[in-house]
């Protein structure tokens, strides 16, 4: 079964048996992928509040990208899932645990940078209120390293 290290933070993909390895690997190169594509995309319709050029984000090269990019992330999921059916319930409450803390985040972070927003003349948007699911997900790694894990 997987090691979890790093503070909760990541699995130690060594410690994996070799078809684990392969579907967690598969998964996360698929994903890396997707998510290049997916800075391909936001080059089309702009980040951070640039002005996108509405012309080009038509063409046929960016509606393959994120073909891309949705065909590359469904196909992770699946090896995702592929691999969490063969770990034990430890790392299958890490995964949920991490999971409801980035929903925490985003909820509390993301009120937070809301309610404040008004305030400091800043909008947030999508990317910040990731930042706010990344946020939560660290922090319930950490709790879940210090309830379970830490001797």
């Amino acid at each position: 079964m997987a090691k979890i290290t790093h503070y909760g933070q990541w699995l130690d993909i060594s410690s994996l048996n070799p078809v684990d390895k392969k579907n967690y690997l598969t998964s996360v190169t698929l994903f890396l992928f997707g998510a290049v594509a997916w800075g391909i995309h936001l080059s089309s319709v702009g980040i951070f509040y640039d002005t996108p050029d509405i012309e080009n984000a038509k063409s046929s090269f960016y509606t393959v990208v994120r073909v891309v990019v949705i065909i590359s992330w469904i196909v992770s999921s699946l090896y995702y899932m592929k691999f969490l059916k063969t770990q034990d319930e430890l790392i299958i409450r890490w995964n949920e645990f991490i999971g409801s803390w980035g929903a925490i985040g985003f909820l509390s972070f993301g009120m937070l940078m809301s309610l404040l927003s008004p305030y400091l003349e800043f909008k947030p948007g999508f990317y910040e209120l990731f930042l706010a699911f990344a946020i939560g997900c660290s922090i319930g790694g950490l709790r879940f390293h210090n309830k379970y894990l830490a001797e």
